[in-house]
């Protein structure tokens, strides 16, 4: 069990460090149609996905198509999967308007589902590209989750900066409830963040 762990592990550390040599090669390429990719990435060979993915991450197609097949990987059992998905997901630019209040739905209840060790900062992110109070309202749990561990700190950090980039009503009305709420610690950490965001945002 230990030794298929740290295989898993090693496979993507692998992926990670042949990436910027991917990258480059990749960018320098001619783009891949959109039924290349689908096709790739439909296939039932797990290594053509990952290739698939890998191209998805580097330099996406935004299609509605390629978007919800993305959706489906982000749902992956393998966490290299997921991470790619969510990453390609996360650098589109935009989303159909009359999909966006459905996937933001889905997006919300995958994220939900996920466990504490299950965590990805792009989970968040890509929350704040579908703007709505039940997602604000999820991001808000986040801010207020008390703890020291690494692990929970990074959940209160990505969601404020989720909160933030959602806007100024959703960040104000959460902040007001972490004002109202919160523990001495979180609250002074809210204002350290709120500090650092405002002096980042002037440079």
């Amino acid at each position: 069990m230990i030794a298929n762990e740290a295989a898993k592990k090693g496979t993507f550390m692998q992926d990670l460090t042949s990436m910027g040599k991917m990258e480059r090669k990749f960018l320098r390429a001619k783009q891949p149609t959109e039924t290349e990719i689908i096709s790739v990435l439909r296939s039932p060979n797990r290594r053509f996905q990952r290739v698939g993915l890998a191209a998805m991450l580097l330099k996406p197609i935004e299609t509605d198509q390629l978007i919800e097949i993305l959706f489906e990987f982000i749902q992956d059992q393998e966490p290299e999967f997921k991470f790619y998905a969510l990453v390609s997901l996360d650098k589109f630019t935009k989303f159909p308007e009359s999909k966006k209040a459905d996937l933001g739905k889905q997006l919300l209840e995958i994220v939900k589902n996920r466990r504490d060790n299950e965590f990805y900062i792009q989970d968040y992110s890509l929350l704040a590209k579908f703007p709505s109070e039940e997602a604000a309202l999820f991001l808000t749990e986040k801010l207020m989750k008390e703890g020291k561990d690494p692990v929970i700190r990074a959940h209160r950090y990505t969601a404020f900066r989720a909160l933030k980039e959602m806007g100024n009503s959703f960040y104000d009305e959460a902040a007001e409830y972490v004002n109202k709420h919160g523990s001495p610690e979180i609250k002074e950490e809210l204002w350290e963040r709120e500090e650092a965001w405002d002096s980042y945002k002037e440079k």
